[in-house]
């Protein structure tokens, strides 16, 4: 690997990936951007064309595509997937210029740097430097830009759907280069709770929302972290759940009739989106059973998902990848990879779960300056992890030179 490692790095300069890194966040690709993605997957795509990659854009959703590049094989050895997405959360309260791409003081800065158009930018440059460098590989390599990650994944369901298919998948989300092999799965649930409207000055003829809402968050606070311990993971932890958003009421003077809890639920692998469902709803019943005057009904927040449910993500740690990339860390870092979990939820669950594909997450940046007001990603490991993914692939696809 010593030797491949000698042959990548004359392939390309620092400079060309971080260049490209730059340039991807320079072009806005946020919910509220015009065309959202479309710009940065068209100029992504251009940049992989201009290099002589095969690659295609996919149109997804209104038109907004993926970008698919691809890398063919001899025969006779495994496939890989380089999986990122070229979305963005909006830049709202960002205090540095959201666009600026820059390079300085050994970082890229902007939207998107850490989250993760530099890992996008890296598997870019890792399909490129493999072609350039005359390696040739048994397997194919696949690279996938995909849309909407940050909102309802659609573009992930999209490669689980209709390909390409693979063997084993790298997802680029931040990790600081570790390797993340698990992650809690995630579903969004709305409480509604309902009562009786009355005037506030005869609160007695009313049945106030509020204090009913109330009620069962103190069971939720009391009672399902025991629950939920019994089922916790070596490496996630156990379930958690948070309260998000509450509403309720109209004025002051009224008797709320109406309160609405928005709820985030991590799931564990042992969990199903109808036991964490039933489990609620055995939870309301009790609720009733000590209060006749307590109503509540559950549902899904579509915002939470396209048409897959977000599962929970593992990666079997006896997988020849992990070993590969054990190798391919060292040999570019100078040192193993610690195995971690991911705290946020990540498209390697759609790929390991929907798609049947082993899916690991591992890329530059860590995900504390995501989203942030201050984001950023290292140059160094932006460099580092083009040449870590390439030679993943070359590990996991095989050499037919």
């Amino acid at each position: 690997m010593k030797s491949l490692l000698v042959r990548l790095e004359t392939a390309f300069e620092p400079e060309e990936v971080l260049q490209l890194a730059g340039d991807l966040v320079r072009i806005p690709s946020h919910c509220q951007a015009p065309g959202r993605e479309t710009a940065v997957a068209r100029f992504l795509a251009g940049w992989l064309g201009e290099r002589g990659v095969e690659v295609a854009l996919r149109p997804v959703v209104e038109d907004r595509p993926n970008v698919i590049a691809t890398l063919r094989g001899r025969g006779g050895g495994r496939s890989l997937l380089l999986n990122g997405h070229i979305d963005t959360v909006p830049p709202s309260a960002m205090t540095i210029d959201p666009f600026s791409g820059e390079s300085k003081d050994g970082k890229i800065w902007g939207r998107g740097s850490c989250d993760m158009k530099g890992a996008c930018a890296a598997m870019a440059m890792a399909r490129v430097a493999l072609k350039r460098s005359g390696v040739e590989m048994a397997g194919d390599l696949y690279f996938t830009g995909v849309i909407n990650e940050e909102m309802k994944s659609e573009g992930t369901e999209d490669v689980v759907l209709n390909g390409p298919k693979a063997d084993a998948a790298i997802v680029g989300e931040p990790t600081g280069l570790e390797l993340s092999a698990a992650h809690r799965g995630l579903e969004w649930i709305e409480v509604e709770v309902t009562g009786r409207a009355a005037h506030g000055g005869r609160p007695h003829l009313g049945i106030n929302a509020i204090s009913k809402m109330a009620a069962f968050i103190r069971k939720l606070e009391t009672e399902l972290p025991d629950r939920l311990a019994g089922r916790a993971h070596p490496l996630m932890g156990p379930p958690i759940f948070n309260f998000g958003v509450i509403r309720g009421g109209t004025q002051p003077s009224s008797v709320a009739d109406r309160c609405v809890l928005q709820l985030d639920r991590r799931l564990t692998p042992v969990e199903t989106v109808e036991s964490v469902f039933g489990e609620l709803e055995e939870m309301i019943a009790q609720c009733r059973r000590e209060d006749p005057d307590f109503k509540a009904t559950l549902s899904r927040i579509p915002e939470n998902m396209a048409t897959m449910d977000h599962l929970a993500m593992e990666f079997p740690l006896d997988h020849p990848l992990k070993a590969i990339l054990d190798e391919a860390v060292e040999q570019v870092v100078g040192r193993k990879p610690a195995v971690t979990c991911s705290t946020g939820w990540t498209d390697a669950a759609l790929l390991s779960n929907q798609g049947k594909t082993p899916t690991v997450v591992l890329g530059p940046g860590s995900i504390a300056h995501a989203h942030g007001a201050v984001e950023f990603c290292p140059a160094d490991e932006i460099v580092q992890a083009a040449k870590i993914y390439a030679l993943a692939a070359a590990g996991f696809c095989g050499l037919a030179n």
